[in-house]
């Protein structure tokens, strides 16, 4: 006998309006009506009809044969760092943290901190890396290894000469790409380019790095990491990464092209923390949309929705305690926020 079921499909990479005729309709819904779409929507883009055939021992078909399915992977990416793997001093909470990861999760993050990767000079922690890495791949899980260049701090060794950090920089994105072949396909290659010049960072934290990229320029450095990201790993997905969902952002995407035109980024990085409060579903679909032209597909790669005080301005290190009514604001909004994700075809 042979049944229709339904499976998870790859997303498509489109501009998605909606199933409406226009995406001027799409703007005269409401929140709810956009939330209620959802649906629909998901049964578009995420299913596909497939045919399953049953036949016994010599290829004949089985009469009345009666099949039952179960989804044990899907093709949308559903993470989270994890940072906290075998760091945890307690073994039994080691063991949960692993165990409900591998339960909950098929994508992981894991950090490539230039400062903390390499605290000396030629010493970078592959091997502790290699071995998160491989417990994932045991388990399923797709990994992304973020930051590959970030100045968000220098480290301690780098020299003063920026011709040499340049070097230095490029060198270590090759060996990181190249060293985890296999194990890490997808990168984070920059990570919010569009800011690379906050004085924080240039007086402060990486005035070293800063001062170099400064001296490149903002999208000479980032098509250079690029070029060394893909020399080192030709078939590797690499993502340009923003916590900017402005013109700022959509202006380095537009520029991150080689010499013939063509985007030297496979994936577009999203960060959506929301200390300040959630983002109402207009301006997620919103966002969605406008990054989708670029018709790459988008990756939500840092999401914060907080089950306390909902504020930018929380010190370093201070407490931050959950609340009842927090955490039930934070659950309505993480349903809302990864449904209307899941449910654009754009968003892998």
């Amino acid at each position: 006998m042979i049944r229709k079921v339904l499976v998870s499909t790859k997303p498509l990479v489109a501009i998605a309006i909606l199933g409406l005729a226009s995406a001027a309709m799409a703007a005269e819904l409401s929140e709810e009506e956009l939330l209620a779409g959802a649906d629909a929507r998901i049964e578009k883009h995420r299913k596909a009809d497939a045919t399953v055939a049953v036949v016994d021992a010599s290829g004949k078909p089985v009469p009345g044969a009666t099949i039952q399915v179960e989804q044990t992977a899907h093709a949308f990416l559903f993470g989270s760092n994890i940072f906290a793997w075998g760091s945890v001093a307690d073994p039994q909470a080691q063991a949960a943290y692993r165990e409900r990861f591998a339960e909950l999760l098929n994508y992981a993050t894991l950090p490539f901190y230039w400062p903390s990767y390499e605290p000396r000079r030629g010493e970078p922690a592959h091997a502790r890396t290699e071995e998160v890495a491989r417990w994932c791949k045991e388990h399923g899980i797709a990994t992304k290894g973020h930051p590959l260049a970030w100045n968000m701090a220098d480290p301690r060794w780098l020299p003063d000469e920026l011709e040499e950090i340049r070097g230095l920089q490029m060198a270590r994105i090759e060996d990181c790409v190249s060293h985890f072949a296999g194990l890490i396909d997808r990168w984070d290659v920059v990570n919010e380019a569009t800011h690379f010049d906050r004085e924080e960072f240039v007086r402060l934290r990486a005035p070293k790095h800063s001062a170099m990229w400064q001296k490149v320029g903002q999208m000479e450095f980032t098509r250079e990491c690029f070029t060394h990201a893909r020399k080192a790993g030709p078939q590797a997905t690499l993502l340009i990464n923003d916590y900017r969902t402005d013109p700022a952002y959509e202006r380095v995407i537009e520029q991150l092209v080689d010499a013939g035109g063509k985007p030297m980024y496979d994936v577009i990085g999203i960060q959506s923390h929301m200390h300040g409060g959630a983002w109402p579903t207009r301006n997620i679909w919103e966002v969605c949309e406008r990054f989708a032209r670029f018709g790459a597909p988008l990756h939500f790669t840092e999401t914060t929705i907080l089950s306390g005080d909902r504020t930018w301005e929380k010190p370093r290190g201070a407490e931050w305690p959950s609340t009842p009514e927090g955490e039930a604001y934070q659950a309505e909004h993480v349903v809302r926020f990864y449904t209307m994700l899941f449910s654009h075809p754009a968003v892998e």
